[in-house]
């Protein structure tokens, strides 16, 4: 093996580390958390006044973008797109460091083993930056983020991805809190037309919209959940019909699984199990096959758009 190829793997092993640790810090200061609030284990039912459930999610969730955020640059980095992930691991490092003191912020007491594991990732985010942007990798010169025609159907498919959202949602109130909707479809249908950028942003403002709009209190949930949806969905493009299937069913898993690990802090295990399943089952699913069956009648009437 070349030395750049081990210090791309090594790099990756990095990113891979950090967002390991982050998770790990994350659930040992959320059981610190809920520990002060007098619930003694996550494994049974949990009833926390509405701004609890606010404040925990909202770090629960930051802690999962900045997971996320370094899975992410690790990945580049296994591809050889080392700037990249330089920047994209120093949009971590705000978020690792914004982690850090927020339970404090938000009226917590903070755990210390959980805030020194925090902090070693932060470290190791720090090194992964450092490194990404000293290394040499394979940058190619990139055109422009978005095209005229990318911003327009981001537009078009949020705005339906907000009122398949609304709408049924309002229809479809869960006993468990949140709502069942079919506004899946139209991330779907965004995703597989023009890939992860586009399905990516529509993942993250339709939904939110919807959110915003329906009442929502936890609509930051929805930016990390929907947005990887979205973005995982794209890797779909193009691909045979087989893949599609497997990538949207690995979307639609990990949209159902943030909002799983959310809702076990927020609910508790026995509650959160049901909206996993509602939500994998009652939501993407139907969404998967509504969205397939969809784009494939797009892609006939407008045959340009599977030639892009």
């Amino acid at each position: 093996m070349s030395l750049n190829k081990r210090i791309l793997r090594g790099l990756t092993s990095l990113g891979l580390a950090s967002a390991l640790l982050v998770l790990s810090g994350a659930i040992l200061q959320a059981s610190t958390i809920l520990n002060s609030l007098g619930v003694a284990s996550p494994l049974s039912s949990i009833s926390l006044p509405d701004p609890d459930r606010v404040k925990v999610a909202l770090y629960l969730t930051l802690s999962s973008a900045c997971s996320a955020t370094m899975i992410w640059a690790g990945a580049e980095a296994f591809r050889g797109y080392t700037r990249r992930g330089g920047i994209i691991s120093s949009l971590g490092i705000l978020l690792g460091l914004s982690v850090l003191p927020l339970p404090s912020v938000l009226g917590y007491p903070i755990s210390p083993i959980g805030l020194a594991v925090e902090v070693l990732a932060v470290m190791i985010t720090v090194s992964f930056a450092y490194m990404s942007f000293r290394v040499k990798g394979l940058e190619i010169k990139r055109g422009p983020f978005m095209t005229p025609l990318e911003a327009a159907f981001t537009a078009l498919f949020s705005a339906l991805t907000a009122v398949l959202t609304g709408t049924t949602g309002i229809m479809l109130p869960s006993p468990t809190g949140g709502y069942t909707h079919i506004g899946d479809t139209a991330i779907y249908i965004s995703a597989l037309l023009f890939g992860v950028k586009v399905g990516g942003l529509v993942g993250i403002i339709g939904p939110v919209v919807a959110d915003l709009f329906v009442g929502y209190p936890r609509w930051f949930v929805t930016v990390l959940a929907h947005g990887l949806q979205g973005f995982i969905a794209g890797l779909g493009r193009k691909r045979s019909i087989i893949l599609q299937v497997a990538i949207l069913a690995a979307a639609g898993f990990i949209m159902s699984t943030v909002y799983f690990l959310v809702n076990i802090f927020i609910k508790g295990y026995p509650v959160a199990l049901v909206s996993y399943f509602r939500d994998l089952f009652g939501q993407s699913l139907v969404s998967i096959i509504l969205g397939l069956i969809l784009t494939r009648g797009v892609e006939r009437a407008l045959p340009a758009l599977r030639k892009r």
